[in-house]
């Protein structure tokens, strides 16, 4: 098992994962990285119009993943439409 750390980056601001989670693969934190952005870009409106990202890195520092809050995709066109 290993600990990756999930710090959310905002413009120039980093607020660092403090604890972290275990996962036994390096594939898994994807997931939850992108599981991580999409609820932060339907509940934080204030992310949505600037670069904010979870970053996830290793018990290393190393980082292996970013997961965009916001992106101009066609999978967010019309997220709030019912």
């Amino acid at each position: 098992m290993h600990r990756f750390f999930f710090d959310l980056l905002v413009d120039n601001v980093v607020k660092i994962d403090p604890g972290g989670m275990v996962f036994e693969q390096t594939r898994a934190t994807f997931v939850v990285a992108d599981e991580m952005a999409r609820h932060l870009f339907v509940w934080r409106d204030d992310l949505r119009d600037c670069d904010a990202w979870i970053r996830v890195r290793d018990a290393g520092g190393r980082e292996i993943y970013r997961a965009a809050v916001w992106a101009e995709s066609e999978e967010r066109i019309g997220w709030d439409q019912p």
